[in-house]
């Protein structure tokens, strides 16, 4: 048990909660990790929008595979997953951005200086043609992280969900995006 914990609130207990069907039980759990796994991948990327990004990831990952982890093991099996994702994201960062790389996709959507590049004014409004094209609440939670620039604690208190479902839609909005953009672009 870490410190404040009650035989309720330990990991094991949150996990076998989860398990049983009970999604709230991951709130707790991410909100007991975000700062320690956020700061840990800081560290490790010297780059607040990169360790963001691989929070995101690490947390998607835990609430895609909360089933197989052991919960005694939960701690440092998230921290083994966020490492790799900031390794991940060191890689992705040494090599040419990817035509539907997320990150370069969502440069298109917002007010960087990607918007003076040649033709990527019609990038982004093919972009957001796209965006629109998602379910409204994935739409609403890539929106409120990309334009409002909101953490996805922000997000989630601003559509009324808990935190592993904003997450969860993040993921699949984005993953959906780069479908929809590769369609288009093959």
């Amino acid at each position: 048990m870490t410190h404040g914990d009650t035989p309720d609130t330990t990991d094991a207990n949150l996990l076998a909660r989860f398990r049983a069907g009970d999604s709230s039980a991951l709130d707790p759990l991410f909100a007991r990790y975000e700062g320690p796994v956020f700061r840990f991948l800081f560290g490790v990327l010297r780059d607040h929008h990169a360790a963001e990004d691989a929070l995101q990831e690490t947390f998607v990952q835990a609430l895609r595979r909360a089933d197989a982890v052991t919960p005694d093991t939960f701690r440092g099996w998230l921290f083994t997953v966020a490492y790799r994702q900031a390794a991940l994201l060191k890689r992705k960062a040494k090599r040419l951005p990817a035509a539907a790389d997320d990150l370069a996709l969502l440069n298109l959507i917002g007010d960087a200086p990607a918007d003076a590049r040649a033709g990527a004014a019609d990038d982004a409004r093919r972009l957001r043609e796209l965006l629109n094209l998602l379910p409204a609440p994935q739409r609403a939670v890539i929106a409120a992280r990309v334009f409002d620039g909101l953490t996805f604690r922000e997000v989630a208190a601003a559509v009324g969900c808990p935190l592993n479902t904003a997450l969860a839609r993040m993921h699949d909005g984005l993953k959906k995006l780069r479908q929809l953009w590769e369609a288009r672009h093959a």
